[in-house]
């Protein structure tokens, strides 16, 4: 299995990067983050010296850096059936697209996606040298019902592929569900062998649903993925700085709440943001302003000392064209110069990630080959 060796370019410098985090230090304390309907997480932050109001939570970031690089992982092992990934080793390991409604299939077709699509995808996966993983959620199987779609999935990477997959967040009994078929049950430093994806809701706010999932991920041992996905001037200030401030201070409060219920529990933590277009109220994938946040962001996460996750081929093109192809190989490239540990929507990502194409995900593999 090819890798890529991290290039770790510094967009910042120290000063610089400071700047960032104490403007996120000062949104933790004087302005806060929401929890929603979850009073646990809300009880574990106020035992560590959070005010808590409502669901509101204000804490001092020195707390939570502390728990953060006393006990988070700054390496680990993301275990599969038969290979493993080894994450903050100084390489960059790949996994496919999440989470798409519709597909456009090689003869052209266009549609709502199904379990027969789902395994196809898992199948390339697998196949490709460069997939380091064969994700999880690499589509929505619409015709399987809604209670039993995270076992359906499962079922097909189990019967097509050998790699690690992520764990589901469709809610924390699906999450329970999985760990229980893979035997994820059990919290072994230093490993793991599903990885979740835990997003926040900007700006500055957790639903409930990945606050449950989070904590059942950290119980059953198994890893999070913690990230902050923000859209520039709707869900996050304009400028890339202020953005990535927001974004720290939400991540802040996702990460050390793994470590609070799992000491040394695997963890990986992204930072994201890219223009919204408010013209056509969408936001704006492959843009200089999302490279930057993506070349700044990895490196706030590395002084962080845990994993850090990459965005790869994303675009806001609707067909596999030069569009398609300049905004993803910019972001691609923007991860790969800052390092990333691991990069989520490697391959297949179209129309702002609602379609996955089978012929592009199939070219973004080569393409990374040749990147590697």
């Amino acid at each position: 299995m090819q890798t890529l060796q991290n290039a770790n370019y510094a967009l910042l410098d120290d000063s610089q990067l400071q700047k960032i985090e104490d403007l996120s230090d000062r949104i933790l304390k004087e302005v806060g983050v929401t929890l929603k309907d979850d009073p646990q997480s809300l009880a574990v932050l106020q035992s560590i010296g959070a005010k808590i109001e409502g669901q509101n939570t204000r804490i001092d970031a020195a707390t939570l850096r502390e728990i953060i690089q006393q006990n988070a992982p700054a390496k680990f092992t993301w275990k599969g059936e038969h290979t493993n990934l080894q994450l903050g080793n100084g390489e960059t390991h790949y996994a496919p697209m999440f989470g798409a409604p519709n597909i456009r299939r090689e003869d052209g077709s266009y549609g709502q996606t199904n379990l027969k699509d789902y395994q196809e995808l898992v199948t390339l996966c697998q196949a490709s040298p460069i997939m380091g993983s064969s994700g999880f959620l690499l589509c929505i199987p619409h015709n399987v019902a809604e209670d039993k779609r995270h076992l359906a999935m499962l079922d097909a990477h189990l019967a097509y592929a050998f790699k690690p997959i992520m764990g589901t967040v469709l809610n924390e009994q699906a999450l329970r569900d999985v760990a229980r078929e893979t035997r994820a049950t059990d919290f072994v430093p230093g490993e793991c062998q599903l990885l979740h994806m835990i997003n926040s809701t900007p700006p500055l706010t957790y639903q409930s649903n990945p606050l449950k999932c989070l904590r059942a991920a950290a119980e059953l041992g198994q890893g999070s993925m913690v990230t902050s996905y923000m859209m520039m001037g709707a869900t996050s200030p304009v400028t890339v700085s202020d953005s990535l401030a927001q974004g720290l201070a939400e991540l802040l409060i996702g990460v050390a709440l793994t470590q609070l219920y799992q000491p040394g529990v695997a963890v990986a933590g992204g930072l994201f943001a890219t223009p919204f277009s408010m013209s056509k109220m969408l936001p704006a994938f492959g843009t200089v302003e999302s490279h930057f946040a993506m070349l700044a962001g990895i490196q706030l996460i590395k002084r962080l000392g845990i994993v850090s996750r990459g965005d790869g081929l994303i675009t806001s093109a609707k067909i596999h064209d030069q569009q398609a192809d300049q905004e993803g190989i910019m972001q691609l490239s923007a991860a790969q110069s800052a390092g990333a540990d691991l990069m989520l929507h490697s391959a297949g990502w179209l129309e702002n990630g609602r379609c996955v194409d089978i012929k592009k995900m199939k070219y973004d593999m080569q393409l990374i080959e040749k990147t590697a």
